[in-house]
């Protein structure tokens, strides 16, 4: 997750590996998690290229998409806590 002057990015690869693909709880979290924050948001641009999905939230101050980003940071955070060995992030 990059913030940055009133933008915020948050790029997502790679595979957890708790479980096998498709059964991954680790994943499906996260990946349900991103999915809830880009569809709630406005203003939020998403590329997915090569397995590497990129979201621009262009205006992250915004009442609405603050509360939702600082959830979902908050979120994931705790999955790292959880998951340590199988989810990192970096700000």
């Amino acid at each position: 997750m990059i913030k940055k002057n009133n933008k915020t990015t948050i790029t997502a690869n790679g595979h957890a590996k708790y479980s096998a693909y498709g059964s991954d709880i680790v994943c499906a979290s996260f990946s349900t998690l991103l999915t809830h924050t880009i569809n709630n948001c406005t203003n939020v641009s998403v590329s997915d290229e090569g397995g590497v999905l990129t979201a621009i939230f262009s205006d992250a101050e915004s009442i609405e998409n603050k509360a939702l980003l600082r959830a979902f940071e908050n979120t994931v955070s705790q999955l790292v806590r959880q998951y340590s060995d199988y989810i990192a992030i970096t700000f």
